[in-house]
């Protein structure tokens, strides 16, 4: 503006306009982190006994994490996800309990509450298993689909649960949890499942995991009343070797038995799986799995007669998959899976597949 005398005279300034903090710088300054990701697949699949194929996408998950987990005293964390296949797929897995048939679901995959003092960590609520070399998250899996041994350990467990940190290497865990078929949040008729396990890392390289389960259950056995009640326990261990930088090797070994009851007879299965990991370099990397499970009386796999009697049903898999990263927050993979189980008198009670997977992860 001009003045009387002619001299230009500059308004006054306007008021800056506060700068809001962001929601990161919000999270950081309370001391919450979040975590997230999306995860999509287009896969193609062959039954080779019912010469039927498909083809579809999906959107597997949609998930985020947001917790506070101090090293001292109390913290929280909250998983969810959405998804049309929340574990993706294996062909032997089922929906956990509380997410039914729906095409989409949202899930509360993990809630739990904890106090941490000293060498002790106390964790009450529902929680990641302890058991398998693969969990539900994408992101922490070297492959698209699920082992075969993944689908029959639990995923969740529900409860409570005790670690002691005995050295800087070795941690004890023990727990009371639900019943772990199929990762239930309830129990069933107050039954409980007891969890013991280790955790041992002698080194920056090698790390040893070793756990339990047993306790009574619903178990796959059914009468004109309902599933039939058992005391089934499951043991699991994994070794995982740093073998160089680019040289990840993973063993995973699983044994599985149902105790007869005055009804129905004991049944056992065992398997095991192999992971071979290599980074190319940041961009590529490969991810080689075999396993071999056999369901010695059928009982996973459901091959038992009106009498409980059932056949050995052995499953085998072998997966390659290819990971391309062009970001830090971006992988993408391509997968090739063989499922070859095994005839039961004659018949092909679980189908021979060829599966080929294309999967997109974004991650923040």
């Amino acid at each position: 503006m001009l003045t009387a005398g002619g001299l230009a005279v500059a308004e006054d300034a306007a008021p800056a306009k506060p700068t809001l903090p962001s929601i990161s710088e919000l999270l950081d300054a309370s001391g919450l982190t979040l975590t997230g990701y999306v995860d999509g697949t287009f896969n193609t699949q062959r039954n080779d006994t019912a010469k039927t194929s498909y083809n579809t996408f999906a959107l597997q998950q949609a998930a985020f994490t947001l917790s506070k987990l101090p090293t001292s005293g109390f913290g929280a964390l909250v998983n969810v996800i959405a998804g049309q296949n929340p574990y993706a797929a294996t062909g032997f897995g089922s929906t956990p309990v509380g997410m039914g048939a729906a095409p989409t679901n949202v899930y509360v995959l993990q809630g739990f509450l904890q106090y941490a003092t000293g060498s002790w960590l106390l964790q009450g609520g529902k929680f990641s298993t302890l058991a398998g070399a693969e969990v539900a998250s994408p992101v922490a899996n070297t492959n698209t689909t699920r082992s075969i041994l993944f689908a029959f350990e639990p995923v969740t467990n529900t409860g409570f649960r005790a670690t002691y940190a005995a050295t800087d290497k070795l941690n004890l865990i023990f727990g009371v949890n639900n019943g772990w078929t199929n990762s239930q949040d309830t129990a069933d008729g107050g039954d409980v499942t007891a969890e013991a396990g280790l955790a041992y890392t002698p080194s920056k390289t090698v790390a040893w995991t070793l756990q339990g389960y047993f306790g009574r259950t619903a178990s796959n056995f059914s009468d004109a009343n309902g599933a039939i009640r058992a005391n089934i326990g499951l043991l699991n261990t994994v070794l995982t070797w740093s073998v160089t930088s680019a040289v990840t090797l993973v063993g995973t070994v699983d044994y599985g038995r149902v105790e007869s009851t005055s009804l129905t007879p004991s049944s056992s299965w065992y398997g095991a799986a192999a992971y071979f990991n290599y980074a190319f370099n940041d961009l590529w990397r490969a991810s080689l799995r075999g396993e071999y499970m056999d369901d010695r009386n059928g009982y996973l796999t459901k091959n038992f007669a009106a009498d409980f009697t059932g056949n050995d049903q052995k499953l085998k898999e072998i997966t390659l998959t290819v990971g391309y990263a062009p970001l830090k927050s971006v992988e993408l993979r391509l997968e090739g899976r063989y499922d070859d189980p095994n005839k039961v008198q004659g018949a092909q009670l679980v189908p021979k597949t060829y599966q080929g997977w294309l999967e997109a992860i974004y991650k923040f």
